[in-house]
């Protein structure tokens, strides 16, 4: 019989990470440890948000962190990298660069993403007024001489008139989707959201409250935002973003400033999914510690450990 251990963790983040519902000081969660009777061992990360709260979500969490573990196990007995397991064919994954919230701060992040080779940013909004918030976006746009995709997140922050307004505002500039910009979405009003965007809408947290098929079925959106521990494992993400790439949707595959253990698998994972668009996977910077070193990530690529497994062990 296998043996499982949690070993907790608590690691301090460099900044704040703010989203407009919650705002982090610290990442915590459990590193689980399996080791199987044949002397192998697989590791997992279950690192629920505070924001998450329900015993479904705790579960969903757990879940990924097990099979994680049994996955890398498994990869390990057969001598490949993870990723090759799921059927990857390359151990390098295009990143976005995640530049958290939109303050005063943020055009000084996003003109070191740029001298750090990155193309793509991801950038927290929905935080400050509209006004305010637009008014940085150019500033950030224009100190960085446009050489940045953007990818903003109002986690469920505006109300349909709202978003409506931002969308118009923010035609001009270089933002390749809005994510989660309702706080109140329905399949509806996302669809009406999307038909007036110059760029793609993207569902996130109300990927379960609207439906996964009930999305794929209506194309009220043009991206799915997918979190493995979210979801509650690889094999079930991987299902879920094969069946929206076929239905004509794209695919981000992303984590939530996870442990370097967590991080390492969903870059496994997103190396799985066939697609060139980064991933949202740029969070290591933000954890002040760590409990081991994140794969490094080059002008906008993560490349993956290449040892059977994880490749990766605290």
């Amino acid at each position: 019989m296998s043996r499982v251990q949690y070993h907790p963790y608590c690691l301090p983040l460099r900044n704040p990470w703010v989203a407009s519902s919650a705002t982090l000081y610290e990442r915590r969660g459990w590193l689980v440890e399996l080791t199987s009777e044949d002397g192998f061992t697989g590791w997992g990360d279950c690192a629920p948000l505070p924001s998450s709260g329900s015993n479904s979500a705790h579960a969903s969490e757990m879940r990924w962190a097990l099979e994680t573990a049994q996955l890398d196990i498994e990869a390990q007995r057969c001598g490949l990298p993870l990723a090759r397991l799921l059927g990857a064919t390359d151990l390098s994954v295009p990143v976005n660069a995640a530049l958290g919230p939109l303050d005063e701060h943020c055009a000084q992040r996003a003109v070191r993403a740029v001298s750090q080779g990155f193309t793509v940013a991801k950038i927290k909004v929905g935080i400050s007024t509209i006004e305010t918030e637009l008014a940085r976006l150019q500033t950030l746009v224009d100190l960085t001489e446009g050489q940045l995709t953007l990818r903003l997140d109002a986690n469920c922050a505006w109300s349909s008139d709202e978003a409506r307004r931002f969308l118009t505002a923010i035609a001009p500039l270089p933002v390749d989707a809005v994510e989660e910009p309702l706080s109140e979405p329905s399949l509806t009003a996302l669809a009406t959201l999307q038909q007036i965007s110059s760029c793609q809408i993207a569902v996130d947290e109300s990927l379960s409250r609207l439906g996964f098929d009930s999305l794929i079925t209506s194309q009220a959106v043009r991206r799915l935002i997918l979190k493995p521990a979210r979801i509650g494992g690889m094999k079930a993400t991987l299902t879920l973003a094969q069946q929206a790439q076929l239905a004509g949707m794209e695919v981000v595959i992303t984590s939530v400033v996870d442990s370097a253990i967590g991080l390492t698998a969903t870059a496994h994972l997103a190396a799985a999914v066939s697609t060139s668009i980064a991933h949202g996977l740029g969070t290591g910077f933000w954890l002040a510690k760590d409990v081991a070193p994140a794969p490094p990530v080059i002008n906008g690529k993560m490349t993956l450990p290449v040892p059977p497994g994880l490749g990766i062990s605290p």
